[in-house]
């Protein structure tokens, strides 16, 4: 029996022993792929000479043409300057002309403008002065008034003051009856409310004895029925405090039986000299192999131990009886195995059910997880060694899942492997006879590409490295049962798996693939051995009488960019599939630890909070008695307020009648005595003279408001004549000396006139010098764009690699067809426009902008390519291979990269290799072609995917 490995790189020889790995981890890139930018300039065509010449003939040309421009600019500039200067001064002449006659008119007339403004300040005065006089006569007018309103007053107030002392003896008898008449109304009013007061006491009296025998009887009535109530719940309060019986179902954890591994195997020297023994506590000696020729080596990994010299201590507790006892961690050690005690289900002739492989894959995955988690546990050197540039040093990993998507994988290598007589000797690779789609790795970019190409567009500008890898081990029974299988199994793997941990610096390649931290599923598939395969020199079978099984483990997984918290989001996605082992697991698992529900009886002695229970209902009863005994009460209270507030009420009506008798007979007396007051014609002298004295005071306010109105229409009058009056002023003025600011205007206008005509001589030359240099410069533009795309379509099925021209299979356009880019010359810049602004200015001198300096046109992209060689040398080791291409013309629509690593041991047995100058001729001509397609394939838009090793 042999374990080993592979990957889709290269054959591998065998070494001694047996325990093998394979291991390929692929990656793609959504980064630009770059190279290094050397490229081979020695061949120029044609075109380009032209293009070249063409250019720089266009370059000269316009730079003559764009001179000779701004010459004849510059010189209409100056011709503008000098026109306008002089017609500046001529303007300024005239202009001082008119202000010299302006200036002796008004010397001239200077006699008669004073005589006017003597006239005119005497017009203003007299007028001025009849105005204030009318004003003052009318404030005058009011003042008398209000002199004259005054003494009426006085006189109508000394004439009331003489009628009332007549008549005061008369007022003071009607002021006694008056006041008799109070008198007899508070008398009156005091009687009545006394009476009131009598009425409502003796009122109150009656209710509160009425009350207080109702009082009496209801509160009999509710001791009783609290006392039976309470007598109620004491009766069942004592029923509840018994003890009772009761059933029971108590939890009884039951442990089921587990075998231990042992470690310390005891072998004869011939046999532990080939590694039998487990290299795990110290980790130093030398790789452990197993030659499973030997029939020792084969009996141990059976787990049946013939030879009692061989092993000497088949201790009872590291043999398991059934499949449930077979432990799902997995430390370190081997299990025995007694056909005797054998409890498990049979396997027949025809080899293993499709259950029986369900429940072989549960264990095999919870071993290979108790291994990966042991080893981050108690060996983290190993596991950080292994993962040390993944980004997983010191992260514990997630563990494995066997899934009904990686049965499929596991299924499909299994019936590749049938289909192409590989033995258990051999990888699912190409080396074994088989062709490249039947190959594991095959297998899996096939159920991957959909996810691999997801994940790559998500994390677009990341890497995505798709850890590959498939473990080989032999399965083989002494004994057609289950249980063999499984402690054969795991025995084996013990060996493939703890047998490879020697140091950190040296690590067996099937403990390198299950350790990888990447990886996040396992089809674990089951390949029946025919007779010609088990009958092979080597194949490790020694008991042939029972089928034997390679047992393949192709582990897949994803790594993002060496990135943990990215890479375990995408392990705990719903995207692996549904688990396929979950009822074997939960059947083991229930099998060695599970609860018993056991039923019983019990005596209670009901506490507290039971009797609380029991009694709540009387509990109740008794509250709902004490509640209707208090509703009762308050009813009875309730109703006696009731007829002590209507008392009450009754009550303060009569006091209010009481009042309101008192206050009509007070209104009657006033009335009586107003009445005969009135009669005497008597006169309230205090209101009559703050009547006489309120007329006057509003007399005085009116007068106020009129006269701010007078004053007002005074000032008004007065700034009307010194506005009529100036202007007759100015009026005369100008007739004696007329204004010359029209003049002086006109003559500004016919300069400004003079200024516009020459710019728009000057803006009209520009126009036609800008015209003539662009027509010009598109005439170029247009020949050397033919020229350009005559050199594209030569060289678009032409890719240079060195000095050697690879011609493409078909004719692609260019990447610019029909989008050919103008050059671009400059364009003529506009000159600044001098302003002028108020009065008439001189121009300044023009400010000539020169042309900027000529741009070279782009030279078309030219594909550079550079291609590295893989090698592989003499101890099986492999370099990187990377072939890259960089084409700047186009942009990749697909930007993917691969990275390739091979983790690899040595197998016996491998055919001979070729020379490594051979492998690098292949090699290097498959570049070339690869290299040849990168450039077709960029014309389109597409960018060639490398690989490399992810170290």
């Amino acid at each position: 029996m042999r374990n080993s490995n592979t990957n889709n790189w290269r054959s591998t020889a065998l070494i001694a022993g047996a325990i093998l790995t394979a291991g390929v981890v692929t990656t793609t890139s959504t980064t630009d792929v770059h190279a290094d930018n050397s490229q081979n300039n020695a061949q120029v065509s044609n075109d380009q000479v032209t293009y070249d010449q063409v250019r720089a003939t266009a370059d000269q040309q316009l730079a003559q043409l764009q001179s000779a421009n701004d010459s004849k600019e510059a010189q209409q500039a100056t011709a503008n300057e000098q026109s306008n200067a002089a017609d500046l001064a001529q303007i300024n002449a005239q202009i001082d002309q008119l202000k010299a006659s302006h200036a002796a008119l008004e010397q001239e007339q200077a006699g008669a403008i004073a005589q006017a403004q003597a006239s005119t300040a005497a017009s203003i005065e007299a007028q001025t002065s009849a105005a204030n006089a009318e004003y003052q006569q009318q404030i005058n007018a009011q003042q008398q008034n209000e002199a004259t309103q005054r003494a009426a007053n006085d006189q109508q107030y000394a004439q009331a003051v003489s009628q009332a002392a007549e008549n005061q003896q008369a007022i003071a008898d009607i002021n006694a009856q008056y006041q008799q008449a109070l008198s007899d109304a508070a008398n009156t009013q005091t009687s009545q409310a006394q009476a009131a007061v009598n009425n409502y006491n003796s009122a109150v009296a009656k209710e509160n004895d009425a009350y207080q025998g109702k009082l009496s009887a209801q509160q009999a009535t509710n001791a009783e029925n609290v006392k039976n109530a309470e007598a109620s719940l004491a009766t069942a309060t004592a029923n509840a405090n018994k003890p009772y019986e009761v059933a029971t179902t108590n939890d009884v954890a039951v442990t089921g039986r587990v075998a231990k591994p042992q470690t310390d195997v005891k072998v004869p020297d011939y046999v532990a000299k080939y590694g039998i023994h487990l290299e795990v506590r110290g980790y130093n000696g030398a790789i452990p192999v197993s030659d499973y020729t030997y029939p020792e080596f084969a009996n141990t990994y059976y787990g049946e131990y013939l030879d009692s010299a061989v092993i000497t201590n088949k201790a009872a507790d590291s043999t398991p009886h059934d499949i449930s006892e077979m432990p799902l961690d997995f430390q370190p050690g081997l299990l025995s195995y007694d056909t005797k005690n054998d409890h498990s289900e049979k396997v027949s002739a025809d080899g293993l059910t499709a259950a029986q492989v369900q429940v072989l894959r549960a264990l095999a995955l919870s071993w290979e997880n108790g291994f990966r988690n042991n080893v981050f546990q108690n060996y983290r050197e190993f596991y950080n060694a292994v993962n040390k540039n993944d980004g997983f040093v010191n992260v514990a990993p997630v563990d494995l899942v066997s899934t009904d998507f990686a049965d499929n994988i596991a299924n499909q290598v299994v019936a590749n492997r049938t289909k192409y007589n590989v033995d258990n000797n051999s990888h699912t690779v190409i080396s074994s006879g088989m062709p490249t789609e039947a190959t594991y790795s095959s297998i899996i970019n096939n159920a991957t590409q959909n996810l691999q190409k997801s994940l790559t567009s998500e994390f677009n500008g990341k890497t995505v490295y798709t850890d590959v890898n498939e473990n080989l081990t032999t399965m083989q029974a002494g004994t057609p049962t289950l249980l063999n299988y499984a402690i054969n199994l795991y025995n084996s793997m013990q060996g493939m798996y703890y047998g490879e941990l020697v140091n950190p610096t040296h690590i067996g390649g099937h403990a390198v693939n299950l350790l990888r931290a990447g990886v996040r599923t396992v089809g674990i598939g089951f390949q029946k051995l025919t007779d010609e395969m088990t009958a092979k020199n080597g194949s490790g079978v020694s008991d042939r009488k029972n089928p034997s099984y390679a047992v393949t483990f192709d582990h897949v997984g994803f790594n993002i960019d060496h990135d943990v918290n990215l890479t375990k989001e995408v392990q705990n996605r719903n995207v692996w599939g549904t688990s396929t082992v979950d009822a074997q697991l939960n059947a083991i698992k229930t099998a060695q630890y599970h609860v018993n529900k056991v039923p019983g009886t019990k005596t209670v002695t009901p506490t507290a909070t039971d009797v609380q229970k029991a009694t709540a209902s009387e509990q109740q009863k008794l509250a709902n008695v004490k509640a209707q005994a208090q509703q009762s009460l308050d009813a009875l209270a309730s109703a006696h307020q009731a007829n002590l507030n209507k008392l009450e009420q009754q009550y303060n009506d009569a006091k209010a009648q009481v009042k309101a008798n008192y206050d009509t007979a007070v209104t009657k007396a006033a009335s009586v005595r107003d009445a005969a007051l009135k009669a005497t014609g008597a006169v309230d002298l205090q209101a009559y003279k703050a009547q006489l004295d309120s007329a006057y005071q509003n007399l005085v306010k009116a007068d106020q408001v009129a006269a701010q109105k007078l004053a007002a229409d005074r000032d008004a009058k007065i700034a009307n004549i010194k506005k009529t009056e100036n202007a007759k002023l100015d009026a005369k003025i100008n007739e004696l000396v007329p204004s010359i600011d029209p003049q002086i205007k006109q003559l500004q206008d016919q300069h400004q006139a003079v200024i516009t005509h020459g710019d728009a001589v000057l803006a009209e030359l520009k126009a036609e010098n800008k015209a003539a240099y662009n027509k010009l410069a598109e005439q170029f533009n247009v020949q050397l764009a033919a020229i350009q795309q005559r050199e594209d379509a030569k060289r678009a099925n032409e890719v240079r690699l060195a000095n050697n021209t690879v011609v493409l299979p078909t004719a692609v356009k260019a990447a610019n067809d029909g989008n050919v880019d103008t050059v671009a010359f400059p364009t003529v810049t506009n000159r600044l426009q001098a302003e002028t602004t108020g009065r008439v200015q001189p121009v300044s001198a023009p400010s000539i902008v020169k042309t900027a300096t000529q741009t070279p046109i782009a030279v078309a992209p030219v594909v550079t390519q550079t291609a590295a060689v893989a090698a592989t040398t003499n101890n099986g080791t492999q370099t990187r291979v990377a072939s890259t291409a960089d084409n700047k013309a186009t942009k990749a629509d697909n930007n993917e990269k691969s990275v390739v690593k091979a983790d690899t041991v040595a197998k016996k047995q491998t055919p001979a290799k070729k020379s490594e100058s051979s492998q690098k001729v292949d090699q290097s001509s498959m570049s070339i072609v690869a290299l040849a397609a990168t450039a077709l394939l960029g014309t389109l838009g597409i960018t060639y995917s490398s690989k490399k090793r992810h170290n």
